[in-house]
């Protein structure tokens, strides 16, 4: 088994002209109340912002979380997962296995994104998105869970 990796510089270079030079993440990973975080999960902590991971979130083995994310309250993030930099997902949010979104977006509160998903364009809050690359499917149902 290993355990998650907590904290580690995000991936972020500049140019200098030259080459490729690495850029300070001086901030760091806040980590709720009763959060369960999976073997092998990567956590990056923060360039500009801390990464965070709301109260009762749960994720999965294997997830990866950027430098700069921000996650919500009592989210499910599955095996698999992968949050860019600075993404901003919200509260009771399901990202699916093997899912993916890209830098910078957000998640709106109660969307479910599906496995293998892709996510390019933010999702707004209550909307299941699914393919490659994601789009809307339908409204979550009450009750809607994995």
């Amino acid at each position: 088994m290993s355990l998650p990796s907590l904290g580690s510089d995000g991936f972020g270079y500049r140019w200098d002209g030259a080459r490729w030079v690495r850029r300070d993440h001086p901030f760091g990973v806040v980590i709720g109340e009763e959060v369960e975080i999976g073997e092998g999960t990567v956590i990056h902590r923060g360039r500009w912002r801390d990464t965070v991971i709301g109260e009762g979130t749960k994720i999965d083995a294997l997830v990866f979380v950027a430098h700069n994310v921000v996650v919500g309250r009592h989210c499910l993030l599955v095996a698999g997962a992968k949050l860019a930099g600075s993404v901003t997902v919200g509260d009771e949010v399901i990202v699916g296995l093997n899912a993916s979104v890209v830098p910078g977006l957000t998640v709106g509160d109660r969307a479910i994104i599906g496995a293998g998903a892709v996510v390019t364009k933010d999702v707004p809050a209550g909307e299941v998105w699914a393919g490659n690359p994601a789009r809307y499917m339908r409204h979550r149902r009450d009750g809607e869970t994995l």
